[in-house]
């Protein structure tokens, strides 16, 4: 193809009509001055389109119906479009790894944003998924069918449809952000391009209306501001085998210095699937100083604080950037200028991910960064009181049918239920479909058997994946509650003939339980012979936690010393206890007793304040929550005399190794010696030898000097009162 014959096909223009949405205009769609193409100097659209890599998918995966491709610059991936199993490949086409993300199946084209992958099953709905950790992040609402997927990264958003649908440009929040009119019938893949002059350009792969070559194959170059073709297109027919459209991308990472398009071809016969990957140009230097790298938390992580602060490391080079931060999906520009490598976005929601990037500028042009994600902490005062994923059965409920389907535990992929991602496995269901035009519909009532304790609990939510499917007026579904044994029950919420399909159904029922115990049931009336009500994941959380409930604080004494116990009934937030005392001063700590955080259960604790001189003495509690705040408790008094006579405890422990302790007791103000001799009566150590009052007493013996064996220690005490008191005692050092 010759250059002079590309310049007359650039001259053609196919005319399109824009099609925006109410309050677009055209330019809608041109870049941002902050987001320049990575690739744009020294461009050149040869159009030669050279195969740079072929490879049968069948005969790598043993398997047809391949669709769906994509490449993040290391590995090439494909979907199928009638299973749920993804291939990973090497840059040669040598399979790597099969894998499945749990939730997804039948892809059809793939996109991919620098850290997830995306892609659609031909039905209204944007799949983001994690291809490290084999996990569904999230899903995005689209309003038109996702048959191709092809990621903006100017707009940050995504170019979705199927067959013959307008392109239509979808956010992260799922709004229809404009689209044009192409005028094809069989769109299957889709490659965004912001490296050609004059784009950005959006590739369209084409089946066309017979599904045969020529022209089941055609990979064709629109202008997005406009709508039209440029002329620039190419039909595989010429160079692959006879098949059909399948997924597009494009790239300047698998050849350096090449703008190239790749994508699956699909065949007609199911034998030979193939991978393809075209040299479209010569895509020439990239510009900016390349990508910011470091990111601080980790791409992926996750229970990151909310207090968390972001940070990176930028390129040599770069003379500005533009940090981008906000909830996963919805990044917004907070910072705009001199290159920093931290910043502070705030107190941050619980149990929320959140994305960000960094846009690196220098003189010649700006490198967009990867997005990177993060997930915070869970709230540590949000406790799960009731969860059922319906895995285990129907035994936690009471199941009572006047007509038709009683409520079943159904393998979700049984039936044609439309519930969100989230919902896996088996479903909980009362599906009159399943009874046919016998069963006469369905009325059933399922009855939780235990209650749920929310009596710690001030606000108390219940919340499920939700697929309700009516057929007419006739048509009701209740969740209600009850906190009297289900004598009496307040409704929650009621459906009707309206399906309320694919939802996650959230309500707060703190008015109507909290600080309560309660049970629920769910109640489905549905008299003619469709369809059903099917939930998954019901779950019952509570928060605002009774403050810590001390129940009980006692003290007792024993030989100079003084027991402290204590007991509590529910706590929250609860980091520990201070245990403080005062002989009628300031009030001085003790110690500390570790708590047990958020609980409602009874939790029993202790302290023990030894060798306690006489006097009489005020206990008391602070309590320390987690957030710094606290509480004391009441007080309370004891009194400590002398011991009523002289006495030398057995040391412990007994034997030892290398220390132990040893315990003894003066029932008036003496002179106390304490010694100890081996066991030939040479004195191996003098513990003690001098005036001490009246009281319990110890003392530490360390004997990591000296050898195993039997020792004795003696004790001689002269009272101040003319007593006296002597005592040997034996003990045994083992090493």
């Amino acid at each position: 193809m010759t250059r002079n014959f590309l310049l007359a096909l650039f001259a053609v223009i196919i005319s399109a009509v824009l099609i925006f949405p109410q309050g677009s205009a055209p330019g809608s769609f041109d870049k941002s001055p902050n987001l320049s193409p990575k690739y744009q100097k020294n461009f050149d659209i040869r159009a030669q389109w050279d195969l740079e890599l072929t490879f049968n998918i069948n005969t790598a995966t043993g398997a047809a119906g391949n669709a769906g491709a994509e490449f993040d610059g290391t590995y090439l991936y494909t979907t199928r479009w009638a299973s749920n199993l993804i291939h990973k490949y090497d840059m040669a086409g040598n399979l790597v790894e099969e894998f499945s993300i749990p939730g997804v199946t039948g892809l059809r084209d793939l996109a991919f944003d620098g850290t997830y992958f995306y892609g659609g099953a031909a039905a209204n709905t944007i799949y983001q998924m994690d291809f490290v950790t084999k996990t569904l992040v999230g899903t995005i609402p689209s309003p038109v069918a996702v048959r191709f997927i092809a990621y903006d990264e100017d707009n940050d958003a995504f170019w979705c449809g199927t067959w013959s649908d307008t392109p239509t440009l979808v956010s992260r929040t799922g709004t229809n952000l404009g689209s044009f009119v192409t005028g094809l019938t069989g769109q299957y893949g889709a490659a965004y391009d912001n490296v050609t002059p004059g784009g950005p350009f959006l590739w369209i792969f084409d089946q066309g209306t017979t599904g045969a070559c020529p022209g089941s194959l055609m990979i064709i170059q629109y202008e997005i501001s406009t709508g039209s073709a440029t002329g620039l297109a190419h039909d595989g027919c010429a160079d692959l085998t006879d098949g059909i459209a399948g997924g597009l991308f494009s790239t300047v990472d698998y050849v350096a210095g090449k703008f190239s398009i790749g994508g699956v071809e699909q065949s007609n016969s199911g034998l030979d699937d193939t991978f393809f990957i075209y040299e479209v140009g010569d895509a020439g230097p990239p510009v900016g100083p390349g990508p910011a790298t470091d990111p601080v938390p980790a791409n992926g992580t996750n229970d990151v604080d909310i207090n968390q602060d972001i940070s990176w490391s930028n390129p040599a080079g770069a003379t500005s950037i533009e940090v981008l931060f906000g909830p996963a999906g919805n990044l917004t520009s907070v910072y705009s200028g001199a290159p920093i490598t931290t910043f502070d976005p705030g107190e941050l929601g619980y149990n929320t991910t959140y994305g960000w990037k960094v846009n690196e500028t220098d003189g010649t042009g700006t490198t967009n960064g990867p997005t990177w994600a993060f997930t915070t902490m869970q709230d540590p005062l949000l406790i799960t009181l009731f969860m059922d994923d319906f895995e285990a059965g129907t035994g936690n409920y009471t199941i009572t049918t006047a007509n038709g389907c009683p409520w079943a535990v159904i393998p979700i992929s049984s039936r044609s239920y439309t519930l969100p991602p989230t919902a896996q496995g088996n479903a909980f269901a009362s599906d009159a479909d399943l009874c046919g035009s016998s069963g006469g519909g369905s009325s059933s009532t399922a009855v939780l058997n235990t209650p749920i304790d929310a009596t710690n609990y001030q606000s108390v939510a219940v919340e499920w994946d939700n697929d309700w499917q009516a057929i007419n007026s006739a048509d009701f579904a209740y969740l209600d509650v009850s906190v009297d044994g289900g004598t009496t029950w307040t409704n929650v919420v009621t459906f009707d003939e309206t399906d309320v399909r694919n939802t996650h159904e959230y309500y707060d029922i703190s008015s109507m339980v909290g600080t309560q115990s309660f049970i629920l049931r769910l109640v489905t009336i549905q008299p003619a012979w469709d369809w059903w009500w099917a939930i998954d994941n019901l779950q019952v959380t509570g928060w605002d936690f009774v403050p810590v409930e001390l129940s009980s604080f006692a003290a007792n004494t024993s030989n100079g010393n003084v027991a402290l116990n204590w007991t509590t009934a529910s706590e929250t937030n609860n980091k520990g206890f201070e245990v403080q005392r005062s002989n009628g001063g300031e009030y001085q700590t003790l110690g500390f007793v570790q708590g047990n955080g958020t609980s409602t259960q009874q939790h029993s604790y202790a302290y023990l304040d030894q060798n306690v001189v006489n006097g009489n003495y005020s206990y008391r509690l602070r309590q320390v929550d987690f957030d710094g705040s606290s509480e004391y408790s009441q007080v309370v008094e004891v009194s400590v005399n002398n011991p009523v006579e002289f006495s030398l405890a057995q040391n412990y422990p007994n034997p030892f190794n290398p220390s132990t302790k040893i315990n003894y007791a003066l029932k008036v103000d003496s002179k106390v010696s304490l010694k100890v001799f081996d066991i030939l009566g040479q004195e191996v150590a003098a513990l003690l030898n001098e005036n001490i009052a009246a009281g319990a007493h110890n003392v530490t013996f360390d004997a990591s000097k000296l050898n195993s064996g039997v020792y004795l220690y003696k004790i001689e005490a002269n009272g101040v009162d003319g007593s006296s008191f002597t005592s040997v005692k034996k003990m045994i050092l083992t090493k």
